[in-house]
């Protein structure tokens, strides 16, 4: 079991800036009897790359000498390798008039070497890169470490750098086999592959429908991208039970349980867009690297790559039928069915999947039986305000 110091971040602010494009998908809860009974795994290796900027030549501070005793501005200008007219131009002097003892004399200026930062980079990031610390490469630069960067900002590094070359993250992931035969789940529509730990499994179209009882909840439908509400065909049904909690009792059960995951600016709120599109979840914008933190103590049920429009993803399974994910990671610091506390760190902010910036798609589910397929919650009635 990973420890970490329990830390909830603030509440993300809203903004009413354009969005990305909403990324909205079911992310149905794991449930321990379908992982026991998976098939042979296959495991895939994916290794991403960041902090591609090139490194470029640019002006320095100039050079300063301290008068010493016997020095001229000849013997000076000869040290810098310049004319005693440009040396003396540049320091506004007499060339006739002597020189005081530790008077500053300034000298032509020196080059030095810089990063041209790319989108997401960060100077902890950059300075992984050239095998400097990141407080190091900040004084250089008259810079915080939590400094957030503009793409073409050219970071001077510090000397005795070594540039080890963009940074290779290798993410592995492990998914069952293609399964055959009776054991694959029924529905009455052809839907994209549903989340199924250990790893996404298509399910296999039955048939015909069959028409779910009054109770039931319906089944989320949306695809990996948004997609228009439009009621869904009939599908299996997904709670045997008639009593069927209501939202508000759903809610309730989940208020002082969560935290948020970070702290950053929500750009797609949960719900229905305008455009016809909805949001199963709430899409945070953060710089790249960000901590991205557990919101509440549970079991890893899923952590790899397979939705390619998520990217990188982590589900954890909670008590009491919530689960949570997290998508468009840089990178993931989990593996499946490891045990992990609330504030823990499950990765950091990227911009993989179907996104163009750094941000975290951020979904809470509920399902109040292990039978039952898990619904989207609007985590702003939940997590604290």
């Amino acid at each position: 079991v990973q420890t970490a110091a329990p830390a909830a971040a603030p509440r993300p602010t809203t903004s009413t800036r354009p969005a990305e494009p909403v990324r909205s998908a079911p992310v149905p809860a794991a449930e321990a009897d379908e992982v026991e009974r998976a098939p042979a795994a296959i495991t895939t290796t994916t290794t991403s790359l960041s902090v591609t900027g090139s490194v470029v030549t640019v002006t320095g501070p100039r050079q300063v000498y301290s008068v010493k005793s016997g020095d001229t501005l000849s013997s000076i200008a000869r040290r810098f390798d310049m004319s005693v007219s440009d040396l003396a131009d540049d320091n506004k002097l007499d060339a006739d008039k002597t020189l005081r003892l530790g008077q500053k004399i300034k000298g032509p200026a020196t080059s030095a070497k810089a990063y041209v930062a790319q989108g997401g980079d960060t100077l902890t990031a950059i300075a992984k890169r050239f095998n400097v610390t990141p407080k190091a490469l900040a004084a250089e630069n008259d810079l915080k470490v939590a400094a957030t960067l503009k793409k073409g900002q050219k970071i001077r590094l510090p000397d005795g750098f070594r540039d080890k070359g963009p940074i290779k993250t290798t993410t592995t992931t492990t998914r069952p086999a293609p399964s055959s035969g009776s054991d694959a789940p029924a529905t009455g529509t052809a839907e994209r592959p549903a989340l199924t730990p250990p790893a996404p499994v298509p399910y296999t179209p039955a048939p015909r429908p069959v028409t779910p009882p009054v109770n039931s909840y319906p089944r989320p439908s949306a695809p990996v991208a948004a997609q228009p509400v439009t009621p869904s065909a009939p599908t299996r049904p997904i709670i045997e039970s008639s009593a069927a909690p209501t939202e508000a009792e759903i809610i309730a059960s989940g208020r002082g349980k969560f935290a948020w995951p970070l702290q950053g600016e929500i750009i797609s709120d949960f719900g229905i867009k305008g455009t016809g599109q909805r949001n199963d979840g709430l899409n945070i914008r953060a710089a790249a690297g960000t901590s991205v933190l557990s919101a509440a103590d549970g079991e890893v049920a899923y952590a790899g790559n397979q939705v390619p429009s998520f990217g990188n993803l982590v589900l954890v399974k909670h008590a009491d039928g919530w689960v949570t994910a997290y998508a468009h990671l840089g990178s993931s610091d989990v593996k499946m069915r490891q045990q992990v506390v609330k504030g823990q760190q499950l990765g950091t902010v990227g911009a993989t999947g179907g996104v163009t910036e750094p941000q975290l798609h951020f979904e809470m589910r509920f399902a109040p039986t292990a039978k039952d397929k898990a619904r989207p919650v609007d985590p702003n009635l939940v997590l604290p305000k």
